[in-house]
């Protein structure tokens, strides 16, 4: 009986949704990592950064 149970209310399914939910939302901070990359706002944003250490160091 215990081995029908599990079978019917097992949590096999839950773990496989589970690793699915997690690979979509690692593929859309892969996607927004990617745009933003493209985009040329890394590069300035970096520049802006070390800019403005240069700038507190005196440099």
């Amino acid at each position: 009986m215990e081995r029908i149970k599990s079978i019917a209310y097992g949590c096999g399914g839950q773990t496989t949704a589970e690793y699915a939910l997690v690979l979509l939302v690692a593929g859309l901070v892969v996607g927004v990592l990617a745009v933003f990359v493209k985009s040329g706002s890394l590069a300035s944003m970096f520049e802006s950064i070390v800019g403005g250490l240069v700038e507190r160091a005196g440099g």
